[in-house]
């Protein structure tokens, strides 16, 4: 992660040492080139505004990269992008840096909230499939609590811009802490190379089995396997669920899913 690459000059010429660090960002993009990331996030998100310094597009993107192969909070976004050659990270050049830092980070991710970001998740995946043969016909379910810490007392579930949101709150907590408010997050990955498929955010006190019929129907319209699948949700220790596309979940013994 620490690889660099110089441009080296001679000494006291009219030229300087430039030296940049690649790290795994040339491989992260080599896939992003095959599933066309740029021109998706493009296409479904707002255009340059002079208000903003950073197109929304890029800035999250970048976001995405970070989270791959740098996980740093939106505060040290700026610092962690600074030893990076510039363009790796689709920013334009080394001055674009600058305006890495979480008030114009969240303004973008403020934007993605408002794009039709079901309809962006579904062409992306479609995509993923199609470009790497990825075998739909069995998917595995499963959910997980998320706990945080705070009061969060306007994250009511209350719709904004017209869009569902879900409310943190207490329930079932698979971290074992009963004491803090969560979320429930839902993901459904491929049998085949356990590639995400869909996922969904509910409220912190949901249960997972209703749950399941809405995950299906979601599947349908997103994966495009014309034929009988079958989704594996984790109903239990010993009791996962068959989803079929022809009817709603029933239970069927088997190992954990």
């Amino acid at each position: 992660m620490g690889e660099e690459v110089a441009v080296d000059t001679q000494k006291g010429g009219p030229f300087e040492l430039v030296s940049y660090r690649l790290g795994a960002l040339p491989l992260v993009n080599h896939f992003w080139d095959r599933i066309g990331l740029d021109a998706l996030l493009a296409r479904w998100l707002p255009g340059r505004d002079r208000r903003f310094r950073l197109d929304p597009a890029v800035a999250i993107r970048l976001v995405v990269v970070n989270l791959l192969v740098g996980r740093t909070p939106l505060y040290g976004l700026g610092e962690w992008a600074t030893p990076f050659a510039p363009v790796l990270l689709g920013l334009a050049d080394a001055d674009d840096v600058a305006w890495l830092n979480d008030d114009r980070i969240g303004r973008a991710l403020q934007k993605l909230f408002e794009a039709d970001r079901a309809s962006l998740l579904t062409e992306l995946i479609v995509g993923v499939v199609g470009e790497f043969g990825v075998d739909t016909s069995e998917l595995h379910n499963d959910s997980t609590s998320v706990s945080v810490h705070g009061a969060y007392r306007s994250a009511d579930g209350t719709p904004r811009g017209g869009k569902p949101t879900a409310a943190v709150t207490f329930g079932h907590s698979k971290d074992h802490r009963p004491d803090l408010k969560q979320l429930v997050w839902i993901l459904t990955v491929s049998a085949d190379g356990a590639v995400p498929m869909a996922y969904r955010l509910a409220d912190g006190n949901t249960s997972d089995d209703p749950t399941h019929v809405p995950t299906w129907d979601q599947l349908h319209r997103a994966t495009p396997h014309p034929g009988r699948g079958q989704v594996v949700p984790r109903l239990g220790p010993d009791q996962p669920a068959t989803v079929d596309r022809s009817g709603p979940p029933t239970r069927r013994p088997g190992r954990r899913a």
